[in-house]
C-alpha cells in the first residue's frame, strides 16, 4: 500500500525475482510463478518435450559432424582451414517487409524510442471516450457507468481491420487483459474494495472496438469517439457458449440453468483475425478472479478445480463479496465458463460474442487463425480447431460487401 495518498507502488518490491514489476505479476496472473504447478498430470510438460527434442537434435548433429571429420582425416583440417583463409560472412536473405531497420540500441531513457525513419503516436488512452455520452476521464471520480463507455485498461493485443467506411477509416480492436486496482484508484484498500471500485474494474476488462480515422501515408490514427461501430465488451457483457461443452452440466449455474449464456470475458490475452473478419481472443489466468474452492467437498470436483489453480480462500480482488458468481461455494460451475477462446464480430456492434469451446481450454491462451482452418494456440501449442465458415466468405479482416452497412459516420 502507498504510504501517502497519491503514491503508487511502481518500483520492484523485495523478494520479487522476475523482470516484471511485482504489481504486474500480482494482478495479471495472480503471482502464478510463485505457486506450485497446479496441473498434476503425469504427461510431460511442453518445455520438457522441446528440451528433449533440441537435445536429441544436437546429439545427432554432433555425431554427424564427427563422422564427416573422421572420414576426411582430422590431421588435414588445420591446413585446409589455413589455406582457405577467413571464412566469408554468412549470406542471409532480405529481411521481411517492414523489418529492414536499424534496431534501437539498449538504453535507460524514460521515453519511447523508435528506429530512425519511424514515429510513435498515442492513439487512445485508458479512460478516453469510446461510446457516445462518455464523460471526460476523471481519475478521482471513476464509476462503472463511465468506464463502460470509456477505453479500458491494460492492452496487449491489437487488430487493425479494413473499415466499411472507406480507405480513410479503419476498425481498431483492442483487448483489456486485467486491471491493477492499486494503480487505478487513489486510496485503494486491497482488503476492503468498494462496490464502485469493483464494478469499475469489471467495466475496465474485456475488449474495445473503435473506428479510427487513418492517414494511410503517415500511418497516424485518430479515434472517432461515439461512432456507431464502436463497442465496449466488459466482464458483464452476455456471451453465447457454443461447441461441444455448450449446455454441459458442468457449465450450468443458478443464473444460467441452460449452460449456454455467460456474463463477461476475463484476462483476454493474445488474439487473431479470422478469414471471415471476426476477432479471436484467448482468456487466460481466469482462476485468480474466483474464491473459496476449498468449499467444494466432492473429491473429483475439487481435483478439477485444483488443476486450474483456483484459490482455496478469498481472491485478491475480493469480487466474490459483490457477485456470487465469483464465489465457488455459491456457484461451483462458474469457473468452468471461463478460460476459452472468445470470438467477436467487430463489424456488428449488436452481435452476441461467443465462447468457442470446440477450440479447447487452457489457462494460458493465445489465439490465431490460419488458412484453410483456424487454430487455438495455448502459448506455443497448436490445437486443431474450427474450419473456415463458407457462409461468411472474405479475406482476413476484409468484410464482404453485404456486411458494409450504413453505420459509417453514425456518431
Amino acid at each position: 500500500m502507498p504510504e501517502r495518498p497519491g503514491e503508487l507502488p511502481l518500483l520492484p518490491q523485495p523478494g520479487h525475482n522476475t523482470a516484471r514489476s511485482a504489481l504486474t505479476c500480482r494482478y495479471r496472473c495472480g503471482d502464478a510463478c510463485s505457486h506450485e504447478a497446479p496441473n498434476r498430470s503425469l504427461n510431460p510438460c511442453l518445455g520438457d518435450v522441446i528440451h528433449r527434442a533440441l537435445s536429441r537434435r544436437g546429439t545427432l548433429k554432433g555425431a554427424a559432424v564427427l563422422a564427416v571429420a573422421a572420414g576426411a582425416g582430422l590431421g588435414a583440417a588445420p591446413a585446409t582451414a589455413a589455406a582457405a583463409g577467413p571464412a566469408a560472412p554468412a549470406r542471409h536473405g532480405r529481411p521481411p517487409r517492414g523489418l529492414g531497420f536499424e534496431p534501437v540500441a539498449p538504453n535507460t531513457a524514460d521515453a519511447v524510442i523508435v528506429p530512425e525513419g519511424f514515429s510513435q503516436q498515442v492513439v487512445i488512452r485508458w479512460g478516453d471516450p469510446v461510446l457516445s455520452r462518455a464523460p471526460r476521464f476523471d481519475p478521482l471520480r471513476q464509476s462503472a457507468a463511465a468506464q463502460s463507455r470509456q477505453f479500458g485498461y491494460n492492452c496487449d493485443y491489437m487488430a487493425l481491420l479494413d473499415s466499411p467506411c472507406g480507405r480513410d477509416h479503419q476498425l481498431l480492436v483492442v483487448n483489456h487483459e486485467y486491471t491493477d486496482e492499486e494503480i487505478m484508484f487513489f486510496g485503494y484498500d486491497p482488503a476492503a474494495p468498494t462496490r464502485e471500485q469493483v464494478e469499475t474494474a469489471w467495466a475496465a476488462h474485456g475488449m474495445t472496438v473503435l473506428l479510427v480515422r487513418a492517414d494511410r501515408r503517415s500511418g497516424r490514427l485518430w479515434p472517432v469517439a461515439g461512432d456507431s461501430h464502436n463497442r465496449r465488451i466488459t466482464a458483464t457483457t452476455p456471451f453465447r457458449i457454443t461447441g461441444p461443452a455448450a449446455g454441459s452440466e458442468f457449465l450450468r449455474t443458478g443464473a444460467d440453468p441452460t449452460g449456454t449464456l455467460v456474463l463477461g470475458t476475463l484476462n483476454n490475452c493474445g488474439g487473431g483475425v479470422t478469414p471471415w473478419g471476426t476477432v479471436l481472443s484467448g482468456e487466460e489466468n481466469f482462476n485468480q478472479y474466483f474464491a473459496n474452492a476449498s468449499a467444494v467437498t466432492d473429491p473429483v470436483a475439487r481435483q478439477r478445480l485444483a488443476r486450474y489453480g483456483l484459490p482455496s480462500g478469498s481472491s485478491r480482488r475480493k469480487w466474490e463479496r459483490f457477485d456470487d458468481r465469483f464465489d465457488i461455494a455459491e456457484e461451483p460451475s462458474e469457473p468452468n465458463r471461463h478460460g476459452w477462446i472468445v470470438e467477436i464480430d467487430p463489424y456488428d456492434p449488436d452481435s452476441v460474442p461467443r465462447k468457442r469451446t470446440a477450440l479447447g481450454r487452457h489457462r494460458a491462451f493465445s489465439a490465431r487463425s490460419c488458412r484453410p482452418g483456424l487454430r487455438a494456440c495455448p502459448r506455443r501449442w497448436t490445437l486443431p480447431g474450427l474450419p473456415g465458415r463458407a457462409d461468411r466468405p472474405g479475406r482476413p479482416g476484409r468484410p464482404g460487401r453485404a456486411r458494409c452497412g450504413s453505420r459509417c459516420g453514425g456518431g
